[in-house]
């Protein structure tokens, strides 16, 4: 297996653009570094000042579609969005970023910390439908140093590797890459005592389907179908972990996706709808009014107002 990486406190680094493209979220491969050219074997591990710092310790909102990032903060502060949960983290923390996921950073200077960014189909089979690296989420270490430590010389360990000429480099790096993974693992089992089971694989294959058939408005009975599993089950399961039948999480989806584009991008109220498989925008307006209790421009507006 291939492993692409760098590793430098003042590593390359090619300028971002100042304007944000009018109509869509940017998407990089690595921020400022162009769209992701498929890469199963990589993985990159870099400070936070190698990258933050020529910009002003300010990441602005970007996605990546095949990458997986980790962060690990071990001083400092940073002001952090992902998709529309704002967060202030200071101190020792561990951020799990998974692919698609909307985010900005706003470091305070001279913070200290690393970035791990990997592909996601980098990830073994063990991880590949872990629940922990699913969703976006903030692990508080700042009350578990011993653990932080040990994180911090693994990925001590990574950089180190990655700046050695060995035959036996790639095998070391997924062994460390495993051994992280297996630490922030433990940390999101403690805190939410989750089993996984068929049923949990079933629901991690819906979310998928989800997110690949969302502009069509899929019905019920399609995503059972895809599913092999009844329509009844099918709510049942998606009660017992989320509170909420399938098509409300569905709509819940296409609510995110309608505030990620009336956030992080200049597109029409209309041009959204379209996005989002509406064949009428009032239709979606109302949509939108339900679920929030003001339209999509009523929101939007409101977001300017506290900018």
């Amino acid at each position: 297996m291939r492993i692409i990486y760098f590793s430098h406190k003042h590593s390359f680094f090619r300028k971002v653009k100042k304007n944000i493209m009018k109509h869509t979220i940017p998407q990089f491969a690595l921020y400022g570094e162009g769209r992701w050219i498929d890469n199963p074997d990589f993985v990159h591990i870099e400070d936070i000042e190698a990258r933050s710092s020529d910009l002003g310790w300010h990441i602005k909102a970007h996605q990546h579609t095949q990458l997986l990032q980790i962060l690990l903060l071990k001083s400092g502060s940073v002001q952090l969005q992902m998709d529309t949960d704002k967060r202030f983290l200071e101190g020792c923390w561990g951020i799990i970023i998974p692919p698609g996921t909307v985010h900005s950073f706003r470091f305070a200077p001279q913070t200290d910390g690393r970035v791990l960014s990997i592909s996601d189909a980098m990830l073994s089979t063990d991880f590949a439908n872990a629940a922990f690296l699913r969703a976006a989420d903030c692990i508080d270490l700042n009350h578990e140093q011993e653990d932080f430590q040990h994180l911090w010389q693994l990925l001590n360990l990574m950089e180190y590797e990655f700046q050695r000429v060995k035959s036996h480099k790639t095998q070391l790096i997924e062994h460390l890459l495993k051994a992280i993974l297996v630490f922030i693992e433990r940390h999101h089992s403690t805190r939410h005592a989750q089993h996984q089971s068929h049923d949990d694989l079933t629901l991690q294959r819906l979310k998928s389907l989800v997110n690949q058939h969302l502009a069509e408005h899929w019905k019920l009975s399609a995503y059972a179908s895809a599913l092999n599993v009844s329509e009844k089950k099918l709510n049942r399961l998606t009660l017992q972990a989320y509170g909420k039948t399938v098509i409300q999480l569905v709509h819940e989806h296409l609510l995110l996706e309608a505030k990620r584009n009336l956030i992080y991008t200049q597109k029409s109220v209309e041009e959204i709808a379209y996005d989002l498989g509406f064949k009428d925008p009032g239709y979606f307006s109302r949509f939108f009014k339900r679920c929030e209790k003001i339209t999509p421009g009523q929101y939007r507006q409101a977001l300017e107002r506290q900018n």
